[in-house]
């Protein structure tokens, strides 16, 4: 009698359970950098010049902006982490097209959040670090202008979608159970409207919810299923 191994999938490597533990931590943390990203901060709506001005002379406003930057650099490397993982899942693989587009997705969270990280620090660097004169009010002005279009319409356009696109993964394949698809595809709805409506920064909460969400998800995987031994006379 001799003993063989079936062979496991080719050119598959299932995620081992440290893992599954670390792309579970990786959502977490991208549910709290999403909210440190827009907490630490808080611009003046609709200022005069002068309120403006007085609120980026101030250096602890510049410094919030500084740390809003880093956690917003914390989102983009958050992603990679957490779509490696479903990429490493064998259910995940039979839905190729929607996979590949949930990972193209997540390259363009992780673009345009670190472009959002630089953004936000770049007044309290120049000021602060470099010791440059603060900016007149017309640059001030586009600058916190421009933290709010990258965050609230492009950030949030490309997270929406990479939301959706795992979402259908989900859906089509069962992997990671498809409650979990379901909230994703109402998150992504309502955040795409929320871009549409130039309100995308409103719907972070959405975001956040779906990131503990899938934390959740992924702690509770199974266990990966070691390779089959059979016995042949």
């Amino acid at each position: 009698m001799t003993l063989t191994e079936a062979p496991a999938t080719p050119g598959h490597v299932a995620p081992s359970a440290t893992a599954t533990k670390v792309a579970a931590l990786a959502a977490v943390l991208l549910a709290v950098s999403l909210f440190m990203t827009v907490a630490v901060i808080d611009v003046p709506r609709d200022p005069s010049d002068q309120e403006l001005l007085n609120w980026w002379h101030d250096s602890v406003n510049r410094w919030d902006g500084v740390i809003s930057g880093v956690w917003a650099v914390l989102v983009a490397v958050t992603i990679p982490v957490v779509m490696n993982h479903l990429q490493r899942l064998d259910a995940a693989t039979r839905s190729p097209q929607w996979l590949s587009f949930a990972r193209s997705m997540g390259a363009a969270v992780t673009a345009v959040w670190l472009v959002t990280g630089a953004a936000r620090g770049t007044i309290g660097h120049l000021v602060d670090t470099m010791n440059e004169p603060l900016p007149g009010v017309d640059v001030l002005r586009f600058s916190t202008g421009l933290n709010y279009t990258l965050l609230g319409q492009s950030g949030m356009a490309v997270l929406a979608l990479c939301i959706l696109a795992v979402s259908v993964v989900v859906l089509r394949t069962g992997v990671f159970g498809r409650w979990l698809g379901y909230v994703g595809a109402g998150c992504s709805a309502v955040m795409l409207a929320a871009v549409a409506a130039q309100l995308g920064a409103f719907s972070m909460p959405l975001a956040i919810l779906w990131a503990l969400c899938l934390a959740v998800a992924i702690w509770r995987q199974p266990a990966t299923q070691s390779p089959t031994i059979t016995a042949r006379s």
